[in-house]
């Protein structure tokens, strides 16, 4: 009976990645992250900033892709679903180590710097 249930979880998961155009830095990064991370719903965030794109793995009983696309629109982010993909597919990381410098429309923090 529990496998039962460990299986209708799996079943539920969803996963989406977004393409975000005006994602230009690690502040960046972390707001999308942040934004999509106060949905309940939403389990898992992965962030990419090299391809300014995150994948997103999310109950589909509890949200939906439009749900959380207006999250990341709500944070002043341009967001396109990119795919839906499943889990045996996920959507790959390769970390958000790479920081830099930007001053780029939609980046808070480093506008604020270019203008000082």
């Amino acid at each position: 009976m529990m496998f039962a249930g460990l299986f209708a979880m799996n079943v539920m998961a969803e996963n989406v990645k977004f393409t975000i155009s005006n994602m230009h830095c690690e502040n960046c990064a972390k707001r999308v992250e942040n934004a999509l991370k106060t949905n309940e719903a939403v389990s898992e965030v992965k962030v990419n900033l090299e391809s300014q794109s995150v994948c997103v793995s999310y109950d589909a009983q509890k949200t939906n892709v439009e749900a959380i696309q207006k999250a990341l629109t709500a944070a002043n982010f341009q967001a396109e679903i990119a795919k839906q993909c499943d889990k045996e597919e996920g959507c790959h990381h390769e970390g958000t180590e790479n920081k830099h410098e930007c001053g780029g429309e939609g980046c808070g923090n480093h506008q604020e710097k270019t203008q000082e």
